[in-house]
């Protein structure tokens, strides 16, 4: 039921309101909670980050210096200060031990005396440190001594302490006794100060690593205490402040020397080997990156902004590193009793938005309430949409799969869907219209049947009662009757283009279907009656069919005798293209197969033509063929009552039958014609003619020569009779060879091998005037002087032809030929064809012969048959093959060769039997036909079942009222000729 055109909306008005209002809820508050909170978090991070890295490093340094700065004023106040004696000063360290116990970042605490004496107390907390000093196993504290006695070299001792202080061993160590404190820089300073002083960080001279040392000198005696502190301390802080994974710190001085980094390699650097004794020195700030730029620009800048100076300024930047903002901060750190430092932190922007993400969160937090709020109010929405959209999907879906078989019912209240609906089932009943008709096209293969479908479709397509299809004539002048719509008039008239009636020749030059008024000698032209009443709505719907280069090849004209819908029209015209494309295919295939079985008989026609003893062989064998494959396809019962033949089936063995024996082609006559041993293109016996003739002109000559000389006229006539008598003995046995009508017994060819031992004489050479091939052969040998005696019969070299390479079929050839194939081409050698022992022919003549069937194979395999003629090749090359498998020229047995070749088998060898028109032998009459090919069932050369439906079904009797001479007809029992009554007999 159709819902009320008030009651119905669009599809854009439903969805708009609903997500309008949340897109612009949601919308408006993350926009105003990112607004107000993004700044305000990233400038509270990166100030509070950035304080409280600096007091946290300012508070490490006063831990760091808080324990050295006591020791220096304790030990001070110790007799140490006072002692002259290695001895005496060691009994004062154990108090000073314990400063070295208590605060870990105190690497050692010395005196230095104004005379150059030394002493330096240092802890060995490990392995590695005891192992710098080689101490032994048990040692916890190690003194360095420098003592400088008047009049004495400087002596320099290592004492080794236990734990408690007890002493453990000493070495000298005169190395040690170039140390002078008073030319150290501590030593120096703490002289010329009032109070405590503190070096610039510096490598320490034991221990190389960085430190400081705190000094004091003690007020009324020649000391000078020292105490050293290591900045590791310093570096541990840093690397806890490096909240963020990517975030830079370090300390340095005014020079950019590195006091303190989280990665302590970058801090103590060793010189290039170039350098003075390869020793450590203090790091450069240089080697901080921050992702390829450096430290040092923040830090020059935060220096020429004047941050060393006593104002006590920060210095804070914004940089933009690889496109990605950092928070930069440079800020004074005031050591007492030293120079300032400097701490420089740098934090990736993106890192300090932890805030900002936490932000983020609450928002999505926000928009998931917003949505769940708004769920509700969507769904209700969709629910009204989803119902018929998912219709319309599974009607597509049906689309997609070409599943058109039910209509489209779906009824919306928003007017697009409705509509879309509506859309989607004319499309769907177009384009089922659309494949049906373009089905019945592809499936139907007669040409005029297809006409008359495509009217019939067509019609019902616009409605029309009549209608006609015209084809262009062969010189594209007129246009054709060549099919009328059942119930019209069945006689129609041609047409010229240039005299066709307006709306014809409108629709042909506008090139697209065209609808008009039609009436009168108009309406004759469509199939209609002229004299039919008029109607006003009567009209035509005249389609111009082009190929596919765009020429005119037809025309259809519809009649309906009611005005239609104009897209029917454009739906006709859409279909005119595959209409003409698929009438223009079944004239090209009908041409192209007409063209293809005309060329196929051409082909055996030459074969025929080409000698006289095939006669109509070529003709006659095909139609056996058909015969006896229509019989098997007709029997009901027995071994072929499953061989059904289908169109495709009957083209494969027309086509196969008629080329069966194509590759005659390339077998040269003078060898399928040859009717004596020697001859070729002629007949050799007129060559040893003459050689006979020679001998017994030189017999004569002999005899007048003995005559003139005075010799007895008698005795010299009696030898020359004598020796003409044998010479024509001799050649009338050779020439009876020739004709090889008679077995050549072994005496017969030893009396060959006698003659062949004469000679006579010949005095002309037999290189010249030749063909250059047989020039080859005989330059093979080289050439006797003149005058020479020859052999009367002989095998010379030249009459080897060889056989080519490409002529050899090895055993793994891709055609599975089997053949024993003769080591040469041919042998014209005298003797050799002479001592044939029956027939004439030689086993390469024999060969050459049999190689047709080889020649027919190998051509029609180089055809590109179609798919269903792709067997041709194994059906007219398999008719010599036999079913014992002695047949050639792949030896299959029967199982392997199909029913149909067995067939062609069957029909050659019956057609060789009864053929008439050679001119060699006497057709034979079907009686005895069929018994040799009875006998040849029981050799095993042709298939029994087939033999016998040849018999059974009559083939054999309707062969030979066809073709088959009325006296070769005789009675024939073909009970005493079947297979199996032969068995059961």
């Amino acid at each position: 039921m159709k819902i009320s055109s008030r009651g119905r909306h669009t599809l854009q008005f439903h969805l708009s309101v609903v997500f309008l209002i949340l897109v612009l809820s949601v919308g408006t508050l993350i926009g105003w909670l990112a607004y107000s909170r993004m700044n305000t978090v990233i400038t509270e991070a990166s100030a509070n980050l950035f304080n409280l890295t600096s007091t946290e490093a300012v508070a490490g340094l006063g831990r760091l210096y808080a324990p050295a700065e006591l020791a220096v004023e304790v030990i001070a106040r110790q007799e140490i200060v006072r002692a002259e004696t290695l001895e005496e000063r060691l009994a004062n360290l154990p108090p000073i031990a314990g400063f070295l116990e208590q605060a870990p970042s105190l690497s050692s605490i010395y005196v230095g005396y104004d005379d150059g004496d030394f002493i330096m107390l240092a802890p060995t907390p490990d392995e590695v440190s005891r192992r710098s000093f080689s101490a032994p196993d048990e040692t916890a504290f190690v003194v360095q001594s420098v003592e400088r006695d008047v009049g004495m070299e400087p002596r320099g001792r290592f004492v080794f302490l236990g734990p408690d202080m007890e002493r453990l061993g000493e070495d000298e160590r005169q190395s040690f006794a170039a140390y002078d404190p008073r030319i150290r820089p501590w030593f120096e300073r703490a002289q010329a100060a009032n109070g405590q002083v503190k070096t610039s960080p510096y490598v320490f001279f034991t221990k190389r690593n960085l430190g400081q040392t705190v000094a004091l000198k003690v007020p009324g005696t020649s000391a000078t205490v020292g105490v050293d502190i290591t900045l590791n301390t310093l570096a541990e802080t840093l690397r806890r402040q490096r909240v963020t994974e990517h975030a830079e710190l370090a300390v340095f001085g005014r020079d950019l020397g590195m006091i303190a980094h989280p990665d302590e390699t970058k801090v103590v650097e060793m010189r290039p080997p170039s350098a003075t004794g390869g020793a450590p020195e203090l790091g450069r700030l240089s080697a901080v990156q921050l992702y390829g730029t450096s430290l040092p620009d923040v830090a020059k800048a935060a220096v020429e902004a004047g941050v060393t100076s006593a104002d006590d300024k920060t210095l804070t930047d914004r940089l933009s590193i690889h496109g990605e903002p950092w928070r930069v901060q440079v800020s004074p750190l005031k050591i007492r009793g030293s120079t300032p430092y400097y701490l420089a932190i740098a934090v990736p922007e993106a890192e300090l938005m932890f805030h900002a993400r936490e932000l983020l969160h609450q928002g999505a937090i926000v928009i998931g309430a917003v949505l769940l709020i708004a769920i509700p109010i969507t769904m209700t929405a969709a629910r009204l949409v989803s119902k018929p959209v998912r219709a319309l999907s599974a009607e597509a879906e049906k689309i997609r799969r070409f599943d058109f078989s039910d209509p489209i019912e779906v009824n919306s209240a928003i007017i697009e869907i409705d509509d879309l609906a509506s859309s989607m089932h004319g499309m769907k009943s177009a384009i089922q219209r659309f494949l049906d008709i373009n089905d019945t096209i592809s499936a139907e293969k007669d040409f005029d049947r297809l006409l008359h479908t495509l009217l019939r479709e067509m019609g019902g397509i616009v409605g029309a009662e009549r209608g006609a299809i015209y084809l262009i004539s062969d010189d594209l002048t007129y246009l054709q009757p060549a099919a009328v719509m059942d119930g019209a008039p069945q006689s129609l008239s041609a047409h010229a283009l240039e005299a066709l009636p307006g709306p014809f020749r409108k629709a042909c030059e506008d090139r697209r279907a065209y609808a008009a008024p039609v009436s009168g000698e108009d309406l004759s032209i469509c199939g209609g009656d002229p004299s039919a009443a008029e109607n006003p709505d009567r009209n035509a719907v005249i389609v111009p069919l082009f190929n596919r280069t765009g020429i005119l090849i037809g025309m259809m004209a519809l009649v309906r005798e009611e005005l239609g819908d104009g897209s029917l029209v454009r739906f006709v015209d859409a279909l005119s293209g595959a209409t003409a494309v698929a009438l223009e295919t079944r004239q090209l295939i009908a041409s192209q197969k007409a063209l293809f079985q005309a060329f196929i008989r051409m082909i055996a026609d030459a074969i025929d033509a080409k000698s006289p003893y095939t006669g109509g062989h070529c003709a006659r064998v095909p139609e056996l063929t058909k015969m006896l494959a229509e019989a098997a396809h007709d029997a009901d019962t027995g071994p072929f009552a499953d061989l059904k033949l289908s169109e495709d089936d009957r083209e494969a063995i027309h086509i196969a039958a008629w080329l069966h024996d194509c590759g005659k082609v390339t077998t040269p006559e003078y060898v399928v014609d040859k009717a004596t041993k020697l001859e070729t293109l002629y007949d050799r016996i007129h060559e040893i003619r003459m050689r006979f003739e020679v001998l017994k002109r030189d017999a004569w000559i002999a005899y007048w020569e003995g005559v003139a000389n005075g010799g007895d006229r008698e005795a010299l006539a009696e030898k020359r009779d004598t020796e003409l008598e044998g010479l024509d003995a001799d050649f009338a046995f050779v020439a009876e060879c020739n004709e090889g009508g008679e077995f050549m017994s072994p005496d017969r060819v030893e009396r060959l091998q006698d003659i062949a031992g004469r000679t006579w004489t010949r005095t002309l050479s037999d290189r010249i005037g030749i063909g250059r091939e047989e020039l080859n052969r005989k330059n093979e040998v080289p050439e006797p002087g003149l005058p020479v005696d020859e052999p009367l019969l002989a095998d010379r070299p030249e009459h080897i032809l060889k056989r080519r390479p490409d002529d050899l079929f090895t055993p793994d050839n891709p055609w599975g030929f089997k053949l024993d194939q003769p080591e040469h081409l041919y042998n014209r050698g005298e003797l050799y064809n002479l001592s044939i022992a029956r027939g004439t022919l030689t086993d390469e003549e024999r060969y050459k012969i049999n190689d047709h069937i080889v020649q027919t194979i190998i051509m029609l395999s180089r055809l590109p048959f179609p798919q269903h003629l792709r067997h041709v090749p194994e059906l007219a090359g398999g008719h010599h093959e036999k079913m014992d498998g002695s047949g050639y020229p792949k030896r299959l047995t029967g199982a392997q060769m199909t029913p149909v070749a067995r067939m062609m088998a069957i029909a050659d060898i019956f057609e060789a039997l009864t053929a008439a028109d050679r001119p060699y032998k006497k057709g034979k009459t079907l009686s005895e036909a069929l018994k040799i090919m009875g006998f040849m069932v029981k050799d095993g050369h042709i298939d029994g079942d087939l033999y016998d439906l040849f018999l059974t079904s009559g083939v054999w009797r309707d062969y030979a009222a066809r073709f088959m001479k009325p006296e070769q007809v005789d009675d024939v029992d073909i009970d005493t000729f079947r297979p199996k009554a032969s068995a059961a007999a």
